[in-house]
């Protein structure tokens, strides 16, 4: 099995190809309801966003071997097809960033997850942990994971599945006593660490104005894969819980904006890279 793909980056700072790639199918491929696209498609959307045009055909070239895409040529072209195990990673990323765009309901309960990995488990152990932090899920300590998030408790009984861990966790529905609960988040997450990470957002995507469509459909990718980023640091308590002042709040109202914003002229770009409609 072909692990979850990480968000890797350049030596600069700047995303990686292969991680350009994969937010670009989920955010016109796979979010509109498509499953299939031009390669040549993807490679001029890849080559908007700053990649070489040999980095671009390697990194799709990876991802068919690695069983994320499979290649069919229809005529002079060649299309892509996303098999089920992308789409269902690239639902899992659509259904987490919608959540984090909603404040996270508050009900008294909160899911807890119980792990009793042997020592056979180890090669899967990183992996689980990163799609339980993407999740929402941060480590209580002897094998127990928490959520104030419950909406991923589907995404992460999928993963248990995958993973051939499910016999090995339990998921559990607990309830602590209100005037105990910042202080047992704050065993669990430093909110501190994460403060960084939306002022950063912020700062980068605040008053960006796209001139042209091409414009929108760089900066509307890169502000989603931006946000995906934040994904695995901010496990998204509910505000009565968060403390003043909150960047999270201010971070999340300038993703809907800037994204309602761009979403027809990034639309209409993308719509001129397809040479023939599948």
């Amino acid at each position: 099995m072909s692990p979850v793909p990480r968000t890797r980056r350049r030596p600069d700072g700047s995303p990686s190809a292969r991680a350009l790639l994969f937010t670009v199918l989920g955010e016109y491929v796979r979010y509109p309801g498509r499953d299939r696209v031009w390669s040549v498609t993807v490679v001029a959307a890849l080559g908007a966003l700053g990649v070489e045009e040999t980095t671009a055909r390697r990194t799709v070239t990876r991802l068919v071997h690695e069983g994320w895409l499979t290649a069919e040529p229809q005529g002079r072209y060649t299309q892509l097809v996303l098999t089920a195990r992308l789409m269902r990673l690239l639902r899992r990323w659509t259904e987490r960033l919608r959540r984090a765009t909603e404040d996270t309901p508050w009900h008294g309960e909160f899911p807890v997850l119980l792990l009793r990995l042997a020592n056979e488990h180890r090669p899967v152990r990183a992996e689980l942990e990163e799609r339980l932090t993407f999740e929402g899920f941060g480590p209580l300590g002897r094998g127990a994971w928490l959520a104030a998030d419950p909406g991923g408790k589907e995404a992460v009984r999928e993963t248990l599945a995958e993973l051939g861990v499910a016999e090995r966790a339990v998921l559990l529905a607990s309830r602590v006593e209100l005037p105990d609960v910042p202080a047992l988040f704050g065993q669990v997450w430093d909110l501190d660490a994460v403060r960084p990470l939306h002022e950063e957002f912020m700062a980068r995507f605040e008053g960006l104005r796209p001139a042209t469509d091409e414009e929108a459909f760089v900066v509307r990718t890169q502000l989603v894969h931006a946000w995906r980023l934040t994904f695995h640091r901010d496990p998204r308590l509910p505000s009565r819980f968060l403390p003043a002042g909150w960047p999270g709040l201010a971070a999340t109202a300038l993703f809907v904006r800037n994204w309602l914003e761009w979403h027809e002229a990034a639309e209409r770009y993308w719509d001129g890279l397809w040479p023939v409609r599948p």
